[in-house]
């Protein structure tokens, strides 16, 4: 640590990914190691786009979150976000955001592409989930994060939240 100095704090929140909250640890407990662990990352790509070819032929079936579901199980989360409906967007072009879909999108289409790391849901995560009061606080180190709800902004949200009342703070 070049220059940098050594703080004390009463209490430590630290909001990230669970594998980047466990690197955090010096010394993490077997707890800790566990639950944390057991809420694994994938990257996904990320593109944002205006090929409505990723999205169902009928117009009418058009919907904010359009799944595809891959042939072969195991693969990765396929879908495409519908930003007009989303946000409201009264425009002319229908704009985009798919997840691991970039082979199948026109190229001339793409906006913009970015690589994003989400958790991946699976029975242990579940159990993991349900835990989080066994880590949580103790140690005076509280974790929040997406991973502890669905994965989305406002589950982030929510676990931060769900840390304020653990020092009796409401909004």
């Amino acid at each position: 640590m070049d220059g940098a100095k050594w703080e004390r704090f009463d209490h430590v929140i630290i909001a990230a990914h669970s594998d980047q909250a466990l690197s955090m640890l010096e010394d993490p407990t077997p707890q800790e190691r566990e639950i944390l662990n057991a809420i694994p990352y994938q990257p996904n790509r990320t593109t944002m786009h205006t090929d409505v070819s990723v999205l169902p032929e009928n117009k009418k079936a058009w919907a904010s979150w359009n799944c595809l579901i891959p042939k072969q199980a195991g693969g990765r989360a396929t879908l495409t976000y519908s930003m007009n409906r989303l946000q409201g967007l009264d425009a002319l072009e229908q704009f985009c955001v798919s997840l691991n879909m970039d082979e199948r999108l026109n190229a001339q289409r793409i906006i913009k592409s970015m690589d994003y790391e989400h958790p991946v849901y699976t029975k242990a995560t579940a159990k993991a989930q349900q835990r989080w009061g066994e880590i949580s606080g103790k140690g005076r180190t509280h974790f929040c994060g997406a991973y502890w709800g669905y994965g989305f902004h406002e589950d982030g949200a929510k676990s931060g939240l769900a840390v304020c009342r653990t020092f009796g703070l409401e909004l």
